[in-house]
């Protein structure tokens, strides 16, 4: 009897240890399994790490996005890829993409994408900046530019800084912008409806002049500094900056 249950108990261990170790397989397969892999790299910088890489199939609102080890590598695991032509894009502080642009993902197998960066400077960097890189990299306090953080729910920073404006339009869009809605954009405005609600300024009355100046100021130095960089870019080689 003694020896019965022992067997029993032997048996019961044992099929606890298969179930396991299939489950163990099952889920080291499923990390395994990629529906779209490769590399990112660029001439200055060879393998790079951190670079956001991106994918949008044909006729989706759907884009799934990854990053790169420290190695280059990225991989789009294959319950978040289905079968079909995938727009590639990518996020890298200085870099566009020089190609491939465009990824076939087919059903069973892993596609390859062997990405390719390439380094921009000057005045070709400004439209790929972020709202946060474009507050981090202007002159002045974090003060000075608090105000523009109530901007961004309706146009992006670069929109304020890449029009040209005297300290006196800067105060008239003010003015302007106070009359619209929180959510508006550039496209489609939304004007407030007359009342004693009829106005949200933006910035207080007592700021308005210090911030318009500092813009004006602000827009000049950006200007300066990309003209800059781009003469010294033809002149030399400019270090390369790392990738975000």
């Amino acid at each position: 009897m003694r020896f019965r249950n022992l067997c029993l108990l032997a048996s019961v261990s044992f099929g606890a240890f298969l179930f396991q170790a299939g489950l163990t397989l099952s889920g080291a397969l499923a990390q395994s399994s990629a529906a779209l892999t490769g590399t990112v790299s660029s001439t200055e910088e060879g393998n790079m790490e951190g670079v956001v890489v991106s994918a949008k199939k044909d006729g989706s609102n759907i884009t799934v996005s990854v990053v790169s080890d420290d190695k280059g590598n990225f991989s789009f695991p294959a319950d978040r890829l289905s079968p079909g032509r995938y727009t590639i894009s990518i996020r890298a502080s200085g870099y566009i993409l020089a190609g491939p642009k465009e990824a076939t993902v087919s059903a069973g197998q892993t596609a390859w994408a062997d990405v390719k960066l390439g380094r921009v400077g000057g005045r070709d960097i400004l439209p790929l900046l972020s709202n946060a890189e474009w507050l981090n990299s202007l002159p002045g306090s974090d003060q000075q530019k608090q105000f523009m953080t109530n901007c961004v729910g309706c146009h992006t920073v670069k929109r304020i800084l890449t029009n040209p404006h005297t300290p006196e339009e800067y105060q008239q869009v003010f003015r302007r912008m106070g009359t619209y809605s929180p959510g508006s954009t550039p496209v489609r405005p939304q004007p407030l409806l007359p009342g004693p609600r009829g106005e949200r300024p933006p910035i207080g009355a007592a700021e308005i002049g210090p911030a318009a100046n500092y813009l004006a100021s602000a827009r000049s130095a950006i200007k300066r500094a990309s003209s800059t960089t781009s003469s010294s870019s033809r002149a030399r080689p400019a270090a390369p900056p790392r990738s975000s």
